[in-house]
């Protein structure tokens, strides 16, 4: 079967993309001056020049010198395809079909595009420029690790942290690992006594070094303690900070705060006046603490993330069944930069939902996600800024879903990433637009994984901090690099390129953070018999 692949510049034939045995006996040009302009040939813009039996580019292309001035041959011969202006600006960074139903491979392409509806028409980057590549890496040893926070480093690197059991002094430690631009381990380093310290999360602080927040049971003033740990670049230890009394207390987030400092949240069974109560914990720059604040009711409240906020206050997101209505809801408080509660707000709590995450938005409000439903289900809610829901939704994967971290996206939409599966749960990756519709959607699979944090990348994609349980040892870090649309794969960031075709479709693919081909028209010529 030949399959001739040509784009043509549009009207002016600059750009000729033809893979075709017909070029190989393509040897004399025709010229104004050889047919003459006394107008002895009648213009045919099907005509077969060169008597092989097709009419083929070598042909198009010499009409086209040789009555250039005269106008577009193709323009001027019959379409027999014509996809009109077809809209693909959520296609970045994906494959796509067009289909013609001609049922032949034997056409002539011309590919055109528009960055709005209402500019000109171009060709820029046709056939896609500008080569990048998605990766992933597992870490681990020979028992279990769990990547809980991942952020991007200064030099272009990941740094990750979780609990191991493989390395460190006891049975669970604190475990850094630290990597290049691609993903490959430059060194790790654990942190933990004898007994269980578990890691939550990790910032990059201004010195090039990292602080890691978690919990520990090795160290401190009770059963388990809230535990700061500060390093320098290399990973080694410069001072580490307990917070705590004689019962649980489990730190689960921590952020940098504008004065350098930290505050760290989770949830206290020592200063809680119920089951467990939300405890933010405020220290300088060196992890002494300034202040601490507990919330919550009589029952159970969880804590399980906090930023501070745009007003130089802080949002914690969890869980209570304190408040609400009755089972576990999402809970949102709002407090001051002194850590007085200004307000709260629940949302659900008739069929059990933890929230998970909290970020503020471009518009002063917030977003949580997490999960309902008995736990089966992700949700996402939307607020405004004194946290009165906007809306809400639930989203659906292959089975049990969860919603675990998320970001805002730069046209008003989220990324968010948790897991679906129905037998084995995978690693689920999706977008939105900014009143919480899918995108799309990306799963990454290795054998019953998690993914448990998300954070946007320099080149405009994602990078993924999940846990897996096909590595090298019961379960692994597994660190997932992406693209802007969550494909993993080599890719390239600019442009419009024809990668595939059958008799009946011809497949595009859109570059990762190309903003021109927002519009794209296919017109098909298919190659003619002569008579």
């Amino acid at each position: 079967m030949r399959q001739n692949l040509l784009v043509l510049a549009s009207r002016i034939f600059t750009v000729l993309l033809l893979v075709s045995a017909f070029f190989v006996n393509a040897t004399t040009s025709i010229t104004g001056s050889d047919v003459g302009v006394t107008g002895l040939w009648p213009y045919n813009p099907w005509w077969d020049v060169n008597d092989d039996g097709k009419i083929d580019i070598q042909d198009l292309a010499r009409v086209s010198g040789a009555f250039g001035t005269y106008g577009d041959p193709l323009a001027k011969a019959s379409l027999d395809y014509d996809s009109g202006w077809i809209d693909i600006t959520d296609k970045c960074g994906q494959y796509f079909n067009v289909t013609h139903n001609l049922n032949s491979t034997d056409i002539i392409v011309d590919i055109t595009g528009k960055t709005t509806a209402d500019s000109g028409v171009h060709q820029r980057h046709l056939g896609g420029t500008g080569y990048a590549q998605g990766w992933n890496q597992t870490y681990g040893g020979e028992n279990n690790e769990e990547a809980c926070s991942v952020i991007q480093t200064y030099d272009g690197g990941y740094a990750i942290t979780g609990p191991t059991i493989s390395f460190g002094a006891g049975n669970e430690d604190f475990w850094l690992v630290k990597t290049d631009a691609s993903g490959n381990m430059q060194w790790n380093k654990t942190y933990g006594g004898e007994l269980d310290d578990e890691s939550r999360c990790v910032v990059q602080t201004s010195d090039g070094g990292y602080t890691i927040a978690g919990f520990t049971s090795s160290f401190g003033a009770g059963s388990s303690d809230f535990f700061l740990v500060k390093t320098d670049s290399d990973g080694n230890i410069a001072w580490n900070r307990t917070y705590g009394g004689a019962d649980n207390d489990m730190g689960e987030s921590m952020t940098l705060t504008s004065d350098g400092g930290y505050a760290i949240a989770g949830y206290t069974t020592s200063f809680d006046i119920g089951g467990g109560d939300f405890w933010l914990v405020k220290t300088d720059a060196d992890g002494n603490m300034q202040w601490n604040k507990t919330y919550g009711g009589l029952d159970s409240d969880i804590a399980n993330y906090v930023i501070q906020t745009n007003d130089g206050g802080f949002a914690i997101v969890g869980s209570t069944i304190s408040f609400g209505a009755g089972g576990y809801a999402f809970w949102l408080v709002k407090t001051d930069a002194a850590g007085n509660m200004q307000w709260n707000q629940t949302y659900g709590g008739l069929d059990t939902d933890i929230a998970t995450t909290v970020i503020q938005t471009f518009d002063g409000g917030y977003a949580i996600t997490g999960l309902t439903s008995a736990l089966t289900k992700a949700r996402m809610v939307k607020t405004d800024i004194n946290g009165n829901m906007e809306w809400s939704k639930i989203y659906e994967g292959q089975g049990p879903s969860w919603a675990l971290s998320l970001v805002q996206t730069s046209d008003g939409g989220y990324t968010i990433v948790g897991s679906t599966g129905s037998s084995e749960s995978d690693v689920w990756l999706f977008k939105t637009d900014a009143t919480g519709n899918i995108q799309w959607s990306k799963t990454y699979e290795r054998g019953n994984d998690v993914g448990w944090s998300l954070t946007r990348t320099d080149d405009g994609g994602y990078a993924i901090a999940a846990w897996t349980m096909l590595g090298a040892g019961d379960s692994d870090f597994w660190l997932i690099k992406t693209d802007p649309c969550g494909n993993t794969s080599p890719y390239f960031e600019y442009g419009l390129a024809w990668t595939d075709s059958t008799s009946n479709t011809i497949t595009l693919y859109r570059g990762a953070n190309d903003a021109h081909w927002n519009y794209v028209r296919v017109r098909i010529w298919k190659i003619k018999e002569t008579p």
